[in-house]
């Protein structure tokens, strides 16, 4: 009996070892063993935020720094500068504290939206909230007063011109040609048909009117519009240089740069200063909304300013 009970407890201890073994080749085991070792690691390496509690901390990390720098250089093709990272770091940040703010207020609820979404809507709230009312005749006046610059139309003239080719005639051989082409006509217009005979073919028309010293320097070079400021209307001038060769020009009218009236330019000023005053109270209204934030940037290769 002693014998049969030891050869039972070697079978007994035989088939747990067969057990042991073939458990230790299931799959599912080295899955679990797999995930406890990078559950384990995770838990170690993981770095804990410094409060998590804290609703009015932000972070950003150096892996979001990294992905806003590569996104810009797959779109543009090169590394962002200094200050457009800057800008691109801020404008996360608006988009953390403005969806921040949306879900405390309840934006979110029954919408399915992601934090740019939620940005969105409150940037629309504080349009909502500022109640603008129009301007005052003086206001506008002096909203004019302070950007004189940005409505005041620039320099226009009207100009007839005949074009002689350096390439055609060699620089000094153009010059004297415009030279004798002025002195000859002074104040008169010679016909189109003798302008042409006189002159050599150019693609460009041979006459313009009322146009800005912009579009006139676009056309004929920088050098060419200074001249026509600065030529006495009413008769042939030459030579004349522009970016294509040399030419003889009449100026029939000149107009210096102008501040329109302020009545025939009030609507604009209006729309202009509502546009204008909407953009200072929703960056006023984020600006608050920011200052209770605190943001803490991970690597940034610049000293970030932190109420952007």
């Amino acid at each position: 009996m002693f014998r049969r009970s030891q050869q039972k407890n070697s079978s007994d201890k035989q088939e747990k070892a067969r057990w042991a073994v073939r458990l230790l080749k299931e799959p599912v085991l080295h899955f679990f063993v797999l995930g406890l070792v990078v559950f384990g690691l995770h838990a170690l390496f993981e770095k804990k935020p410094l409060d998590v509690s804290d609703p009015y901390l932000l972070e950003v990390s150096s892996a979001d720094i990294e992905w806003v720098q590569t996104m810009w250089t797959k779109r543009m093709n090169r590394q962002p500068t200094a200050e457009e990272l800057r800008g691109m770091i801020n404008q996360m940040i608006r988009e953390q504290v403005l969806s921040r703010e949306a879900v405390a207020m309840g934006l979110d609820e029954g919408d399915i939206v992601v934090r740019r979404r939620l940005s969105q809507k409150m940037d629309f709230l504080f349009k909502n909230l500022s109640s603008l009312t129009e301007p005052t005749e003086e206001e506008l006046r002096e909203f004019l007063e302070e950007r004189q610059d940005k409505y005041t139309v620039p320099p226009r003239a009207t100009f007839s011109h005949v074009y002689f080719s350096t390439d055609a005639r060699g620089q000094k051989g153009a010059e004297k040609a415009a030279e004798s082409f002025a002195k000859e006509f002074k104040d008169t217009i010679p016909e189109s048909a003798e302008a042409e005979n006189r002159g050599d073919p150019f693609l460009l028309p041979s006459g313009y009117a009322g146009k800005s010293v912009d579009i006139i320097g676009r056309e004929f070079g920088d050098e060419f519009a200074r001249a026509i400021l600065s030529l006495e209307p009413g008769m042939w001038h030459g030579p004349v240089p522009s970016g294509y060769g040399v030419h003889a020009v009449f100026i029939h009218d000149r107009s210096e740069a102008q501040l329109p009236d302020f009545e025939d330019m009030k609507d604009r000023l209006q729309s202009d200063w509502l546009a204008e005053r909407q953009r200072t109270l929703t960056d006023e209204a984020y600006q608050k909304l920011r200052n209770r934030y605190q943001v803490l940037v991970e690597g940034l290769p610049y000293k970030l300013d932190v109420n952007g």
